[in-house]
This record gives C-alpha cells, structure tokens and sequence, in this order.
C-alpha cells in the first residue's frame, strides 16, 4: 500500500504540474499530497484533501480544483487508477483496479513469514531497557504490562530491520534493597520467636518475605542470630536479592520474555564509573557545593530546581549510577536507547534526559516512554490495591494461574499479553479479569486466534477432500469478485504500514488492534462464502490464496506480539 501511494502520489503530482503550466492553477509549488483510507469501499481505496489545502493559494472552490486536477489524469496512461471521484467539498477519492489486490496476494505468498517486515532500520543497534523493577518482591501485573509492551516493541523494531536487544537493570543497590534486608531480618527473628518486632518504615509487609524467612531458617536455623546486626542485614540483602530475582527472571519466562542482557547497579557502582561522571561534571563546571552535600546545575538545562548528585554522607544519590549506566549504554555502541518506565518515574524523565545531555550525547538518542498504570478489575468492577510495601500485592504469576485455571497454560499467557497491548502505553488500562478469562468472541484474542485457527481447518479439510493447492502462478485470481474478498485483501495490504508505524511511533497497541479488524472481517466472510467448492475448483483454488494469506498474517501479527497462532481451539 505504501508504495502505491506513492505511485498514486506521483500521478497526482503530475496532474497538477500540468494545470500549472497550462495557467488553470496559479500556485508557486506542488504541496506534499495526503492521503488516508476511505471508510467504505464504496468512496474508493485512498481519499486525498489536496484540493483543500490549495484553494488559500490559487483563490479557487476546492471543488474546482479537485475537477482540474482529475482532468489532468489520464486513466490510459495509468491503468492503476480504476476511476476518480470528487466527494464533498472537494475531496478527490482514489478508486484502485483490481490488480492491485491480486498483487497482493502475490506479494504475501512471495515473502510468507517475511511479509510486513522493512530494512529501513540497515540493522542500527537499539537498546530497550524494560521492567527493571527493583529486586524487592515479585512481578506485579504493572511490571507485566512493561514487559508485554517492550517485548513487542523489540520484535517490531526488529522486524522494520533494527538489531533491537531486550535489557533489565536491576537496582541491587541504595536504599530500598537494605530495606529489603531489613525487613527480611525481622522476618527471621519473627520465625525463631522473637516477639514485638516491627517491619522498619519503608520496609516490604508482604507474605513473600514471611515464607522467604521460613526458607531460611529451615536451612540454616538460628546460625545468622551470631553475626552482628550491620552483617546479618548485608547477608539478608544479598540472599533476598538473589532469591527475588530468581523468581522475577523465572515469571517473565514463563511470561514469554527472555532478555538478551541483565545489568547491575551494584557493578556499575563497583566499576568506578560513577566517579568518572562526577569527574567529568566537575571538569565542565556542572556542580557546586551546598549545605554539605554536592549538587548539579539542572536549573542551566531549564529545570525549575538543582539536584543533589552526592549526599552530606558521602553517597551518591540515584542520578549519578543511572548517568554512568546511559553512558555504559552509549560505550556498548548502540546508537539508540529507548526506557520504558513505570507511572512512579514521570518526575525522573527530564532530569535523566538532561544528564545524559549533560555527558555530551544527542538529544534524540535517549528516548524515554512512560507504561501507564494497570488496575486490576475484579469480577465486582472493583479495583485492587497492588503495593510491595502494604503487602497487598496481586502477582503477574497470580494473574496467569488464575487465567490458567479459566483457559489452560497454553492460553493463559496469550490472554494476558494481548490484554497488556491492547490499549495505548500512555492511558491507564483497566484489566478485566472477568472478560479475560471468558472463552467467546467478546474475548478479542480468542477472535483472533480463532480465525487463524479456522484457516488451518479449511487447509485441513481441503486435504481430506483431496484439493491440492496450486502455484499462485497458475492461479486466476479474477475469480475473486466478491466485495468481502476485496476488502480482506485491502486490509491485507495496510500490515507492512501497520507494522512499520507501530514500530517508529513505538504504538505497540496497534498491531492488536489492526488483527482484531482483520479477524472480524474473516469471519463473516467464512460465515457466508463456501470455500471448497468441487464444482467451481478456479473460486476454490483463488479462495485458498486469500485464505492462506490471512493466515500468514495474522500468524505474523501475533507473533509480533508473542501471542501463539493455533492451529486449532
């Protein structure tokens, strides 16, 4: 589709060029041409409002400008173009020929699994840090959302030819992981018998850590009760860390998300890079001192405020590791890095971009996107509370066995990503547990999958009738008339636009929403058309193309999406 707008763009161009010339349009120069789908076949494929935007300049009707150009077209010269209506107040609707759809059709059953893929992106190294949630208790469905949304941006700009990885740092460092240890050291002592104990503020209250401490205790009894205090929590710290990491790498497996790389804090601040950042700052005039601790200029890069970088003790606050690990990231060769934060680091968005300015990087090399928020709906509509600290925590595990227990393993995963995709990473997204685990059509990925599923029946059926399908060469496919075959192949086409958009706008939600289009215009079609007819074998045979070709993408639009492509439900 796109490189027929293009050509459609070209024929238009020249029209005008010609009205120019022949003094009908007096304009200085071409404008670009828009173009965007018509909402029924009836006005044609494409529809462009050129002849509005000109008429400020040559001081005509739209109307008239539409007619002038439409006279400057010749449809011999340009047997693409079908015909050319003028609509409304001047619009010029695009109605295609035939062989367009046809080509199609040859195109997909040319590239099979390749079909939508690009190499605009001449295999450039892309970075996409996602989930990253602090090594302090399980994955709640937030973190899962992060990890559906990422994970798919990763296959998509993967598939428009970027070499895209899948990164996870892992704050093993600061405060919030010797809360961890402290509040792991309570639990402990809890469990030999120690009474009035109480979790430290700020601490983590969750049951995880309860049955953590029985863990411990059971392996190692009251051993840890002869180390001093400062020592038991350092242990606690490491062991809780290595544990709950253990179980977050374990749930995005089961998930469907395997990252390329896992990067520390605690080695960045080992390495010495910290120290070099603030040496750098130094050397470039950024920092000062005040009130006992060291700050950085951010008001000179237009924040309202300065930040403190080292704290009156001596420690580096969170900004000074996270700027020697974009640095990392730049030294590591990739010439774009992408951050999917959670809604609780809107604030950290500009302050992060300015230090990585700051060490001297483009602008436009750190892109940072924020995952809103997920509340988890009940079957009563009511949303739940999910926090580390309260220990009312709903788990990403916990969703899939509940959706496990409602659909099987094999499906559970699916119907928790698609539900994580389908709504625009910038809009909080409500997940309706209730409509998730229903197994109908409501359920938009069942739609979707049950499609692809029924093309594999017709395949599967075609074989037991013997029908063999024949090379698409040997194929005529004019047999294809029908206005629902028409309109399955027109939004065939629009999949390498969709994915290729999906990809640059990093709108992951659009792919779910174009298969689920898809779907609902296969399945009246399967409803009301025969497909294996042994007294019409050219329909039949033209028939299989187009179904094979909806099986081909959808297969490839759920896979961008790490959702399975059944061969039957």
């Amino acid at each position: 589709m796109d490189g027929i707008k293009e050509e459609i763009n070209s024929i238009l161009e020249g029209a005008i060029r010609r009205a120019i010339d022949t003094d009908e349009l007096e304009i200085t120069e071409v404008p670009t041409i828009p173009f965007s789908p018509t909402k029924t076949a009836e006005h044609g494929d494409l529809a462009t409002p050129v002849a509005l935007g000109l008429a400020k300049q040559a001081k005509l009707p739209p109307q008239q400008i539409a007619e002038t150009i439409k006279r400057h077209v010749n449809l011999d010269e340009h047997p693409i173009i079908r015909k050319l209506e003028i609509a409304g107040p001047g619009f010029i609707n695009v109605h295609l020929s035939n062989d367009w759809l046809y080509d199609t059709l040859l195109h997909i059953n040319e590239l099979e699994h390749k079909y939508g893929t690009h190499d605009i992106g001449m295999k450039e190294r892309v970075q996409i840090e996602f989930v990253s949630a602090n090594p302090t208790g399980p994955l709640n469905i937030v973190s899962g959302r992060a990890a559906a949304v990422g994970d798919t941006l990763v296959n998509l700009l993967n598939a428009i030819g970027y070499d895209a990885i899948r990164e996870y740092y892992v704050n093993d460092s600061g405060g919030q992981v010797d809360r961890l240890g402290e509040s792991i050291d309570v639990r402990y002592r809890q469990t030999l018998g120690e009474d009035n104990l109480d979790i430290p503020e700020g601490g983590y209250q969750g049951n995880y850590l309860k049955e953590f401490a029985e863990t411990i205790v059971t392996e190692d009894g009251d051993n840890h009760l002869k180390l001093s205090h400062d020592e038991r929590i350092a242990l606690f710290r490491d062991k809780g860390i290595e544990y709950l990491l253990g179980q977050q790498k374990a749930s995005l497996e089961r998930f469907g998300v395997s990252f390329d790389v896992w990067s520390s804090e605690k080695t960045i601040r080992e390495s010495g890079k910290p120290d070099k950042i603030i040496e750098m700052f130094r050397e470039k005039n950024y920092l000062y001192e005040a009130e006992g601790a060291t700050w950085f200029r951010m008001a000179d890069f237009g924040d309202d405020k300065d930040c403190v970088v080292i704290r009156t003790n001596g420690e580096y606050t969170y900004f000074v590791p996270d700027a020697a690990y974009h640095r990392d990231k730049h030294d590591r060769g990739f010439k774009k890095v992408i951050d999917l934060f959670g809604p609780d680091h809107q604030g950290h968005v500009f302050r992060l971009k300015n230090f990585v300015k700051a060490l001297g990087l483009a602008d436009d090399w750190l892109e940072i996107d924020i995952i809103q928020q997920v509340n988890l709906v009940d079957s009563d509509g009511n949303r739940m509370d999910m926090s580390k600290r309260s220990g009312q925590f709903y788990t990403l595990d916990s969703l899939i066995d509940e959706l496990a227990d409602a659909v099987g393993e094999q499906f559970a995963v699916d119907v928790a990503r698609y539900f994580f995709l389908m709504r625009a990473n910038n809009t909080h997204l409500d997940f309706n547990v209730e409509l998730a685990i229903t197994q109908a059509n409501e359920n938009p990925v069942f739609y979707i999958q049950y499609a692809h599923a029924r093309c594999c029946s017709i395949f599967q059926q075609a074989e037991e009738q013997q029908i063999k399908l024949k090379p698409i060469d040997d194929i005529d496919l004019e047999h294809l008339t029908e206005p629902s075959e028409h309109e399955l192949i027109r939004k065939l086409a629009e999949f390498p636009s969709i994915v290729l958009s999906s990809a640059e706008e990093r709108e992951a939600h659009r792919v779910p929403h174009y298969l689920h289009e898809l779907a609902g215009l296969f399945h009246p079609f399967y409803n009301q058309h025969r497909v294996l007819d042994a007294d019409n074998m050219d329909r039949t045979q033209s028939r299989l193309i187009l179904i094979q070709s909806v099986q081909t993408v959808l297969a490839n639009g759920l896979r961008l999406l790490g959702i399975s492509a059944p061969e039957s439900m």
